[in-house]
């Protein structure tokens, strides 16, 4: 009985392993996130160059800058967005290499993989 289940267990691990190895993507293959995005109502947006992320509402002169390190600060980075910017909802995420970010009422709310957090732009 014991090596019956056993077999069970080890073909649906094997099976599953194949399952997943069949449907994932290395990030080589995959589709390089948009480099700029914005909020629906074009009220802030973002713009990644590379090495980091900066976010800022229309309103404001500075952006929010966040670093691969996760680190934040306050800086005068040029971001710019129109109308033929992509725009990240609420129901999605932005994703590219170490960063991350997603929508939280009106907020977009950016992270790095080393716990880096930021705001990104407040309405």
């Amino acid at each position: 009985m014991r090596r019956g289940l056993l077999v069970i267990v080890m073909t649906l691990a094997v099976g599953g392993l194949v399952a997943v190895g069949a449907t994932a993507r290395d990030t080589a293959g995959g589709v390089p996130a948009p480099s700029t995005f914005r909020l629906g109502d074009g009220s802030a947006g973002c713009a990644f160059d590379g090495t980091k992320l900066a976010c800022r509402s229309a309103s404001s002169a500075s952006a929010v800058v966040l670093d691969a390190d996760g680190r934040t600060r306050a800086a005068r980075e040029r971001v710019a967005w129109d109308t033929s910017t992509p725009v990240l909802r609420r129901s999605e995420s932005w994703f590219n290499g170490v960063f991350t970010c997603s929508v939280h009422d009106t907020t977009i709310v950016c992270s790095t993989v080393d716990g880096g957090y930021a705001p990104a732009s407040i309405p």
